[in-house]
């Protein structure tokens, strides 16, 4: 009985880990994502929003973050005014029910970034006062202070009213990096805002990289940039996905912020170098559904089937601040086929052919024909008489009339 049970156990434990291995917890650090150009395709338009959570019609729910758990279940955590932070969990990524609060109330943190450790515990990094917090749990769903200040605002002096939630990744020599944006300050601006970097060994303790990666001073891309997420490659490369205001600083001659057209949206750039220095951005086009703006605040993970999937918000004002879901996919791009070089052949020498000269054929100058000029013929008169009448008569070969004699 004692050997069967044990054979039980180990049968079972077995059965775990696999079930384990086969639906790995994302979003780690250590994740590949698939590299881009990528199209969108829509899984829905409106995954969480006000009322999910019990928050009033027209305030925010914005700032997700989202986390593929052992079993298959997407959880997703998301700060909801008034409520702090809000977690929800779907099995198909469209319908979501509330399953909890990660502090049990407001307690101050914002903008939550979830990321898997080797441990299977899950470490949040949060927006606070003073720049960066780190908190840990073993469940997902209930979470702990770790650290306070993990990445102080104080490290950039660009970022005076305080840093966003990372995005991070894992780098190939084992240390983390942390990608974050100086923070919006509501009701002002638009303003452009700069991405920031720091490094970790542990993904605790941070030091903060010189320099600008993405905004105003950075080597490449320039643009207005906010609140990023990071996605690492294969190849070591790693994208972030931001999201530009338009705002380009200054003000025109009617005191308003300078804006580019067309520039509003989620844009991505990638980076060769370790995400030091990016290149290579483009804007995103989504479906109209989601309405105009849609896009900031985004977040990226990979699904159960390794699809990579995209969070960002909105706001309608008939509603208040939504999270939509979409899948990024790879884009096809139709390649130019490459001409094949033929080697040409010489040109023979043409054989000169003799030229048949056609005979002119001689036209007989043809003989004139005389003209006839009529002479007027000669009038002629006489004199005819009848007794003693006398007539003269004038024409060509005159008559006397009858009766008459020629004189």
């Amino acid at each position: 009985m004692g050997a069967n049970r044990k054979f039980i156990t180990v049968a079972i434990a077995c059965l775990f880990s696999l079930s384990t291995n086969n639906f790995q917890a994302t979003a780690d650090p250590a994740d590949a994502f698939p590299s881009g150009p990528y199209d969108v395709s829509l899984i829905s338009a409106s995954i969480l929003y006000p009322s999910l959570f019990g928050v009033n019609k027209g305030l925010p729910v914005a700032d997700v973050s989202g986390v593929l758990l052992p079993n298959g279940t997407i959880r997703a955590f998301v700060f909801a005014q008034n409520k702090g932070i809000e977690i929800a969990d779907s099995t198909d990524g469209k319908i979501f029910t509330r399953a909890g609060n990660a502090f049990g109330g407001d307690r101050g943190q914002g903008m939550p970034r979830v990321v898997k450790l080797p441990d299977g515990r899950f470490r949040m990094y949060n927006s606070t006062s003073e720049g960066v917090s780190c908190s840990i749990s073993s469940d997902g769903l209930n979470f702990t202070s770790e650290k306070t200040t993990c990445i102080s605002k104080s490290s950039f002096a660009a970022a005076k009213s305080g840093l966003t939630g990372p995005g991070i990744v894992k780098l190939s020599d084992g240390r983390y990096r942390a990608f974050f944006s100086d923070m919006v300050i509501a009701g002002t601006g638009p303003d452009p805002h700069q991405v920031f970097s720091a490094t970790s060994p542990d993904g605790l303790t941070w030091t903060a990289d010189s320099g600008v990666r993405i905004g105003t001073g950075a080597a490449n891309v320039t643009r207005s940039a906010e609140h990023p997420a990071a996605a690492m490659h294969a190849d070591g490369s790693i994208t972030l996905f931001f999201y530009d205001n338009a705002s380009r600083g200054g003000k025109d001659a009617m005191g308003m912020p300078i804006l580019e057209n067309g520039a509003q949206g989620l844009w991505y750039a990638t980076s060769t170098d370790g995400g030091l220095t990016f290149a290579n951005e483009h804007q995103m086009e989504f479906p109209s559904s989601l309405g105009h703006g849609f896009g900031n605040d985004p977040d990226v993970f990979l699904d159960k089937e390794g699809n990579m999937i995209l969070w960002a918000g909105g706001f309608d004002t008939a509603v208040g601040g939504y999270i939509g879901a979409l899948k990024l996919n790879k884009q096809v791009v139709a390649a130019t086929p490459t001409p094949i070089a033929v080697k040409p052949l010489p040109s023979p020498t043409p054989t000169p052919m003799p030229v048949q000269q056609t005979p002119i054929a001689v036209q007989p100058t043809p003989t004139p024909t005389p003209v006839v000029i009529a002479t007027a013929a000669k009038k002629i008169t006489i004199t005819c008489v009848k007794g003693k009448l006398v007539k003269k008569v004038t024409a060509i070969k005159p008559t006397c009339p009858a009766g008459y004699k020629k004189k």
